[in-house]
């Protein structure tokens, strides 16, 4: 969200943030909506896999959300 209050992500195609063909792991990413200040994402996986979420800095000022999902359990 922008000082305004204003979303600033908004995906052309919320069902299909990503392309994940190609991939064992991931079956789909899509956006859930925002509101109040968060966004919530979805994303779908072949089977019950441990996983962690981190945020890593850039690029600039900003910041990047990462889901690290196993492969194999």
């Amino acid at each position: 969200y922008d000082a305004n209050g204003n979303a600033t992500y908004n995906p052309a195609n919320k069902t299909e943030l990503a392309n994940v063909a190609g991939y064992q792991t991931f079956r789909q990413v899509a956006y859930a909506g925002s509101f109040e200040g968060y966004t919530t994402l979805g994303l779908g996986v072949r089977a019950r896999l441990p996983f962690r979420v981190f945020t890593l800095d850039g690029p600039g000022t900003g910041s990047r959300l990462v889901i690290d999902v196993a492969h194999f359990w």
